[in-house]
């Protein structure tokens, strides 16, 4: 499970009222579970998303959290020209490349990523279904999605936002653009 802390503990870390944080608990705006004394109990992970979610800084004690991203396209070399222009604008990011939508479902929970680029036609899991199974499950709906397509209507990018996707790119991509995109997601 990881570390966990109590609520006087993250009060402390974030310089807040350990009432505030019981309300943050109870409101269901930040994950925790009870002890069997009835105490709650956040763990890192949660807190953490919590954090980034509510656009917080992330406590020193914390140490340097990396950001990563799931680069999501059938085909093979737009995800390595993608994850090369990020490997190279932010050589600290992590990323990783998955060809189609049940890989990328399956690089979710093992590779937490902070944001995915995701192509919205892919045979078999499109990038829409991707797109809802992020935002509907528990676990991953904190995680940013960026979509791209090379079949732009104002339906499509409608639908996928309304999936939960913050933008939706048009390709050919143009890299600099991208790339700002990706810095105001994460």
């Amino acid at each position: 499970m990881g570390k966990t802390y109590s609520t006087f503990a993250i009060a402390e870390m974030l310089s807040v009222d350990p009432g505030s944080v019981a309300n943050w608990i109870d409101q269901n705006l930040l994950k925790a579970h009870r002890t069997p004394g009835g105490h709650r109990r956040v763990t890192q992970d949660d807190l953490l998303i919590f954090l980034r979610k509510h656009k917080m800084p992330i406590p020193p004690e914390f140490g340097r959290q990396s950001i990563r991203v799931l680069v999501v396209d059938d085909e093979p070399a737009i995800t390595r020209m993608i994850s090369q222009a990020i490997r190279g604008a932010h050589p600290d990011y992590e990323v990783m490349e998955a060809h189609d939508g049940f890989n990328a479902g399956a690089s979710l929970e093992s590779f937490k990523p902070s944001l995915v680029v995701l192509d919205l036609r892919m045979p078999g899991m499109n990038g829409r279904d991707v797109c809802r199974l992020i935002k509907t499950r528990e676990q991953t709906k904190h995680i940013e999605v960026l979509a791209m397509t090379a079949f732009p209507s104002q339906d499509a990018e409608a639908d996928v936002i309304k999936c939960g996707a913050r933008i939706c790119m048009t390709k050919p991509l143009k890299m600099d653009e991208l790339l700002r995109h990706i810095e105001s997601l994460v």
